[in-house]
């Protein structure tokens, strides 16, 4: 009877001394910073080794769990910072559900950490999933890779590992002024590819090169150095959500935003974090941008085209936007009569005029020659431009939309298409003004709060 005892418990007691070598105690014998963020722990299970180390990782994280194999809905990437990604490898090939899934997902900015279980040694497959992950940002220094048995101390090594990457870097962030510096060195560098370098990081700030010079943002301004300083007496940039409204199709802008903003600053509002100090001067960012320093260093910006059959002058670095928009709205009108009539109801096209906003010590795009006018004929009842409405007594805020003179709402998808923002969209409205604004559409798509004209 003893015997018979023996063998039944002795394999049993084996299994448990085992599965306590390489299963993670259920207590988290790691505790990651909480400034590190909320995580998701997404795994697709061949293999008994794949389900227990995602169980591992997410208990000594505080993460939560998602199954690609299972049922339940993927969760709003949106609320994560950080992405565990993980399965099975045979024969060193990622899976094809965790391949499938990684080409379907945007990870919206989220670090993204692989995490792999094998029996056999693989090579690196770093650049494989590097290639495979959207909108997400691969951790520096790989994946893991889990061999036979996974063991309690090797997933607490990963995880002090994830925990310092983004530590560092929000350390990085905080030193250049916090997400926002970051944010708006890759926001401008992605807009204006041809006049600013990349966004680097630069005598403990971050910075964007233009003509040779370095620019340093400081408190809601790029700055040259010798002026990073004393940001208070310069006008921080004015952003704000330009509303892409009116579309039944995605927004064009959407993945590149993706890309380069942090889920922080999309989802907060950038203009409520500054304030204009009272005497400010002008920055010259804008100025030096568009080349544009002086009345006759702007006119030597500017070339004569042809717009919808008129002629225009207008900065030379928009021509091609604004010709592709062009050759968009043709092509839409070949089918739609309401363009074809917008098209012959334009009374006046005009770009580059040397002036201020209007009531206003800034420049206006028109300036810049970076703004067009398409200004249609009279109608009654139609109103264009907030000031004229005023000068005739009429409280312009009253006005609604139906009795304002827009342009076909195909017309103002293809110049957002081409980086142009619309003049109708501000409360301020002014329905016949386009101006190129790449920026304000990478920047969000929130409602819009104002304009320039």
């Amino acid at each position: 009877m003893f015997k018979t005892f023996r063998l039944f418990w002795l394999p049993c007691l084996c299994a448990i001394l085992l599965t306590g070598c390489r299963l993670a105690p259920r207590e988290a014998t790691a505790s990651p910073d909480p400034r590190t963020g909320p995580n998701l722990v997404i795994f697709f299970a061949e293999d008994g080794a794949t389900r227990r180390t995602a169980r591992a990782i997410a208990r000594m994280t505080g993460g939560d769990l998602f199954d690609i194999g299972g049922k339940t809905p993927l969760p709003a990437p949106l609320g994560y910072d950080t992405f565990f990604v993980g399965g099975s490898l045979t024969e060193g090939q990622v899976a094809a559900p965790v391949a499938d899934f990684l080409a379907r997902t945007d990870f919206i900015d989220g670090r993204v950490i692989p995490f792999w279980t094998s029996w056999e040694e693989t090579g690196d497959l770093n650049g494989e999933f590097e290639i495979l992950i959207r909108g997400g940002r691969f951790l520096r220094g790989g994946g893991f890779r889990f061999q036979k048995w996974v063991r309690a101390g090797e997933i607490k090594g990963m995880v002090e590992t994830w925990a310092a990457a983004p530590l560092a870097e929000l350390e990085l962030r905080q030193a250049a002024g916090g997400d926002m510096a970051e944010d708006m060195a890759k926001l401008f560098s992605a807009a204006y590819p041809e006049r600013l370098g990349p966004a680097v990081f630069e005598d403990g700030e971050w910075t964007l090169e233009m003509d040779g010079k370095r620019w340093y943002f400081a408190q809601g301004r790029f700055l040259p150095r010798e002026d990073a300083a004393r940001p208070e007496e310069f006008r921080p940039l004015y952003l704000y959500r330009y509303a892409l409204e009116d579309r039944d199709d995605p927004n064009p802008w959407q993945p590149l935003a993706n890309q380069i903003l942090s889920r922080r600053l999309s989802s907060g509002s950038y203009r409520g974090r500054l304030s204009p100090t009272p005497g400010a001067r002008r920055s010259p960012f804008y100025e030096t941008l568009w080349q544009t320093r002086s009345r006759e260093e702007a006119f030597s910006q500017q070339q004569r085209i042809t717009f919808l059959g008129w002629s225009v002058r207008i900065h030379r670095d928009i021509v091609a936007p604004l010709n592709r928009a062009e050759a968009r709205i043709a092509a839409l009108a070949e089918n739609d009569p309401e363009i074809q009539g917008w098209i012959k109801s334009l009374d006046s096209i005009s770009g580059w005029n040397w002036r201020n906003i209007a009531g206003s010590e800034n420049r206006s795009f028109h300036a810049y020659g970076a703004a067009v006018d398409l200004l249609m004929k009279p109608q009654p009842g139609k109103e264009t431009y907030w000031q004229w409405t005023a000068a005739k007594g009429i409280d312009w805020r009253s006005v609604p939309q139906e009795n304002r003179q827009n342009p076909p709402s195909a017309v103002i998808r293809a110049f957002e298409e081409q980086g142009f923002i619309w003049g109708g969209r501000w409360p301020w409205y002014d329905t016949m003004h386009f101006e190129y604004h790449p920026e304000l559409l990478i920047f969000g798509t929130g409602r819009g709060t104002g304009g320039s004209v």
